[in-house]
């Protein structure tokens, strides 16, 4: 039972990751003018604003494309990660604890918190949970 409510668990990780990557890929396209989408421009304007307000309270200064680039690389983690649990390998686990590190450093480079922390912290405990539910193989 806990083995099907651990993949229940990856498979929403996996889920979330592959969305990541494919909001990440389309608006850095869009931003890029690789695409040129019509209904993209509300997304990458909101996006942009959201940079621009926050210039002088970054740590780490972003473009548009950058923060983009930045969600595609944490879904690229997010899904690896859970591939790699469903595998059962410890790398699975180290991935989604970098995934983990980049969204906390989101909120630390904005020194803002939002409502998206919630999700953060949801990912967390799901991730502790894993640890029991599916524990890597060992190797002898």
């Amino acid at each position: 039972m806990k083995n099907k409510i651990g993949l229940i668990i990856l498979i929403l990780l996996l889920g979330y990751g592959i969305i990541r990557i494919g909001v990440g890929t389309v608006l850095l396209a869009q931003t890029s003018e690789i695409i040129s989408f019509e209904e993209l421009n509300d997304a990458t304007l909101e996006v942009e604003k959201f940079i621009n307000a926050r210039s002088s309270k970054q740590l780490v200064p972003f473009t548009t494309s950058g923060y983009f680039a930045y969600i595609l690389v944490m879904g690229i983690l997010l899904t690896a990660g859970a591939v790699g649990i469903i595998a059962r390998g410890k790398w699975g686990f180290y991935l989604l604890w970098i995934y983990i590190a980049m969204h906390a450093a989101l909120f630390v480079n904005y020194q803002e918190i939002n409502p998206k922390i919630i999700v953060l912290a949801i990912q967390i405990i799901l991730l502790v949970v894993l640890t029991y539910l599916r524990p890597a193989k060992r190797l002898n």
